[in-house]
């Protein structure tokens, strides 16, 4: 169970500002600070639980800190050439160290809590980096570095997900990449294994390979495990994959042929170890590429993405929204808390492992970002 006197602290990020909701005793049990940094939009919160610093990644001025629980934000981007930046990652090991993920495609290190920032300049030699290109617009994100993932036995290790071009792993703090894809692009629909196009068998292959170079590549988001850090999942834009062995070979581990497209993707490993996942659907609306319509609903896998359950308890049944890559997240409380947000403005939370759903926040506007804290 959780310790006396520990707390949940949730960070909202939105694109204009940002909020902290903060459990505590009140009647309504939760206590919002904010919005902050108005007029900022915010794409994620991260915090150091060891020096109790915030940081927020701005995707208009860069990086801004908080040491008094988000009463006041300085700006902290001095050396950070790129001032879009999508998300901070502070190191388990050593929190002082910070990396942080830019539009682009760059990826740069502080050591000493923000105040200084560097380019880890070994990802330019990564495989495919020249296939990256300068910049795209295809979906909301363009070319960026959104998702930084560091193993907390090793601080050399670190993960990093480019947009649009999967997953890569440095072994040595980042002077050499590789890129991990094995298994991935074996067990995408269009690739035959599965519901394959209706079109003629002469095409097929032609079809099949410009679609997987299109956006089979492409991981939308990484859940690594805390426990045992060679387990990853990754929610690719064409299913839920599942690593054991550090992200050198993934196996398909999707939910229904139907749901396997998505953005987010969360791990709970105190209490009762579950993944989540919240399906996005392509096709249903001409307005946006993928998006929810009617039933908002959660995806719970107890048994490593064997098998999985439709949770909607508590969630609106008519609905026209989206949960963005970085909209979803869980504390470490005992039993653990877990929470997303949606483009429409919502956040929710669910004590109980999904079985049932209550609103946090509402009318806050686009949710860019979910994430969730244990002080």
């Amino acid at each position: 169970m959780k310790k006396r006197g520990s707390r949940s602290v949730v960070g909202v990020g939105t694109q204009n500002g940002g909020y902290l909701l903060v459990s505590d005793s009140s009647p309504k049990g939760w206590k919002r600070v904010g919005p902050f940094l108005k007029g900022e939009s915010v794409n994620s919160i991260s915090f150091d639980s060891k020096n109790s610093i915030f940081y927020v990644a701005s995707l208009t001025e860069g990086v801004f800190t908080s040491k008094d629980f988000g009463k006041t934000w300085r700006p902290s981007s001095r050396g950070l050439h790129v001032r879009k930046v999508w998300t901070v990652e502070v190191d388990p090991n050593k929190p002082a160290n910070l990396y942080a993920g830019t539009h682009y495609g760059h990826l740069f290190r502080s050591s000493d809590g923000g105040e200084n920032w560097s380019e880890v300049a070994g990802l330019h030699g990564a495989p495919k980096r020249n296939e990256w290109g300068v910049d795209w617009a295809f979906g909301t994100t363009g070319l960026c570095i959104h998702t930084i993932r560091i193993d907390p036995t090793d601080t050399k290790r670190i993960y990093v997900v480019p947009s649009g071009n999967g997953t890569y792993r440095t072994d040595d703090g980042g002077e050499k990449w590789m890129l991990l894809q094995n298994g991935v692009l074996d067990y995408c629909p269009v690739g035959g294994k599965e519901d394959a196009p209706d079109i003629p068998k002469n095409d097929r292959a032609v079809e099949m390979q410009k679609h997987l170079q299109q956006v089979h590549v492409c991981t939308h988001k990484l859940a690594l495990s805390r426990k045992n850090p060679s387990v990853l999942y990754q929610q690719n834009h064409c299913g839920v994959y599942l690593s054991n062995d550090a992200g050198e070979r993934w196996e398909d581990r999707s939910p229904a042929p139907s749901v396997r497209h998505g953005f987010s993707i969360s791990l709970i490993e105190d209490g009762t170890p579950a993944l989540y996942v919240i399906p996005a659907y392509q096709g249903k609306c001409k307005k946006h590429n993928s998006c929810v319509q009617g039933q908002l609903a959660v995806f719970r896998s107890r048994d490593n993405g064997q098998s999985w359950e439709k949770l909607t308890k508590g969630l609106p049944k008519n609905v026209h929204t989206c949960v963005l890559r970085d909209g979803m997240a869980a504390d470490t409380m005992d039993p653990a808390g877990l929470y997303f947000g949606t483009t429409t403005g919502e956040v929710y939370r669910s004590g109980d492992g999904g079985e049932s759903w209550f609103n946090l926040l509402r009318g806050v506007g686009r949710v860019q970002g979910v994430s969730a804290f244990t002080t």
